[in-house]
């Protein structure tokens, strides 16, 4: 019988700023396209009013720097650093949908009328204010757009909250919502098979008790 393979030790060394400048010259087009594709869809996660005004190429940025200034230390022996910059801008992200949670009725998060307005079939200017006042229809519909958009989202934040301190299952978590399969995933985050299915399994596992828990099964 095969033995199982020993997990490789991980490393504490921080990478220099000469190594950082050089991974960030070295990011290619479709790491680049990837990491703007993931800012997009945390942006649109958390929230226009989470983001408070903030576009993905903010939340780039802001996890540049924080890795560039030492706020956020990257151990390239152990992750490549286009996976690392990922899981960065996911904190960012979380980090700023929790603040809004914190905070939500600070004036700092108060949106203007002007951002909430939209337009009607002739494209004529509709305040929200104006919409309430004339009751117009289609109230029901709208809210089981949003119910069920808000239970997809209540459902993967738990998920997400319950790996939130297990760096491997967080990691797989965020490459799945890229897209990556398992041959990729493997590859950018150095997993062997082994470690790979075991994290797989362990997120199923418990994803599933957060099912069976939400759903009452």
């Amino acid at each position: 019988m095969e033995a199982n393979p020993t997990p490789k030790a991980r490393s504490e060394r921080i990478a220099t700023q000469a190594e950082i400048n050089q991974a960030i010259d070295a990011l290619s087009d479709v790491e680049a396209e990837r990491l703007e594709e993931y800012a997009k869809n945390r942006i649109i996660r958390i929230g226009r009013r989470a983001a408070n005004g903030r576009a993905y190429e903010d939340l780039l940025q802001e996890a540049m720097q924080r890795v560039l200034d030492g706020r956020r230390h990257w151990y390239p022996e152990n992750v490549t650093f286009a996976p690392y910059l990922l899981r960065v801008v996911e904190s960012i992200a979380s980090e700023w949908a929790s603040h809004h949670e914190r905070q939500a009725d600070s004036p700092e998060y108060a949106m203007p009328e002007s951002q909430l307005t939209t337009e009607d079939d002739e494209g004529n200017i509709i305040s929200p204010f104006q919409r309430i006042a004339r009751d117009e229809p289609n109230v029901e519909e709208q809210a089981v757009d949003t119910d069920t958009e808000a239970e997809r989202k209540g459902l993967a934040d738990e998920i997400e909250t319950h790996f939130a301190d297990d760096e491997n299952a967080s990691y797989v978590l965020m490459a799945w919502q890229e897209g990556m399969d398992g041959p990729a995933i493997r590859k950018n985050f150095g997993f062997t098979e082994t470690t790979f299915e075991t994290i797989r399994r362990r997120i199923k596992r418990s994803a599933q008790r957060i099912m069976d828990k939400r759903y009452g099964q």
